[in-house]
């Protein structure tokens, strides 16, 4: 009898800590897919997002005004399934992939200016300023300085085991891998040298790179959240968000730093998104994005996030499709 309660009570306590952490509404939101998504990118200001819908392929947002611009596909008349997806750093371009082609778009137009294919299935991306390269994370372990106006291979950064998850600095300089094998790798993208090798407890899910490449964000599921210090290679803080009743109740899945790197908003496994202090790891703000209107109340995975300081929002759409913003 115990048994059959147990599940209902777990849910329902659940969905309490939910409401009692929930601290504002969104100030505006709006669905960019009808079945969810394959995965998502914010331009760096947060003004447009780039969806990978699971039913009518890539689309491109401008979410002031909550209206699709484009419609984005790599075959004509044909949806592509979309699974990795980056703004340049100005916002001006945008790099999508479909895991075996790559495509470059000029995001004020909405033209495809470049067509490639990529050297494996690619799994993550990055483009650079001026998207002149993408660092490519490949499905082989591998990950590739690919040149995104002439096409090729620049170089390979062997990674040696299964890429987690990849962040590059927002001035091209830099890139931070996270391994299957608990460890983190920080690059140097200009000499394309192995600057440091970070053990961590366990698989590194999520990474994120300050502007400059000072600082980055390592998080291993379920264990630890640790702002490292890139340049003396050394702990700088830790993000307090663990709860001794429930340790392991969710895992970051995705991270940014604010433009000047005071800041940390992460997106998690449960629908939370999160503003930490980078100096202590304190929490400055919490947001919880809303349940699922169905028979059975689901939570919905934070896919992609973004912050503007300057008007003081923070983004977040989540894997049914939905982009959503809050102020701070």
């Amino acid at each position: 009898m115990a048994k059959l309660i147990l599940v209902p009570l777990m849910s329902l306590l659940f969905l309490v800590l939910q409401s009692c952490s929930f601290t504002d509404d969104p100030s505006a939101f709006f669905s960019t897919s009808v079945q969810g998504i394959f995965g998502a990118a914010y331009s760096s200001d947060g003004r447009h997002v780039l969806a990978g819908s699971i039913q009518h392929g890539g689309s491109l947002w401008d979410t002031e005004n909550t209206e699709r611009l484009f419609n984005w596909n790599h075959q004509a008349n044909l949806t592509s399934q979309i699974t990795a997806m980056d703004f340049s750093a100005e916002g001006d371009f945008a790099l999508t992939s479909d895991g075996r082609t790559l495509v470059l778009w000029d995001v004020s137009s909405g033209e495809a200016l470049r067509f490639f294919n990529a050297p494996s299935t690619v799994l993550h991306l990055a483009l650079s300023p001026s998207a002149q390269t993408a660092l490519l994370g490949l499905a082989n372990g591998n990950a590739v300085l690919f040149d995104v106006q002439r096409g090729g291979i620049i170089e390979e950064l062997d990674q040696g085991h299964h890429i987690l998850s990849m962040a590059v600095s927002n001035n091209g300089d830099y890139a931070l891998f996270g391994l299957d094998n608990g460890q983190a790798k920080f690059w140097n993208l200009r000499s394309l040298e192995l600057i440091n090798e970070i053990e961590t407890q366990g698989r590194v899910q999520t990474v994120a790179l300050s502007n400059d490449g000072l600082f980055g964000l390592l998080t291993v599921q379920h264990i630890d959240a640790v702002v490292w210090d890139m340049r003396a290679n050394a702990l700088h803080s830790k993000l307090n968000y663990s709860n001794r009743f429930f340790p392991s109740f969710s895992s970051f899945v995705v991270a940014k730093f604010s433009r000047d790197g005071s800041k940390i908003l992460t997106g998690n496994t449960t629908g939370a998104v999160e503003l930490w202090s980078r100096e202590n790891g304190k929490r400055i703000k919490r947001w919880i994005t809303p349940v699922g209107s169905t028979f059975k109340p689901r939570i919905f995975s934070v896919v992609a996030v973004a912050i503007n300081d300057q008007l003081r929002q923070v983004s977040a759409i989540v894997s049914n499709g939905t982009s959503y913003r809050y102020q701070f």
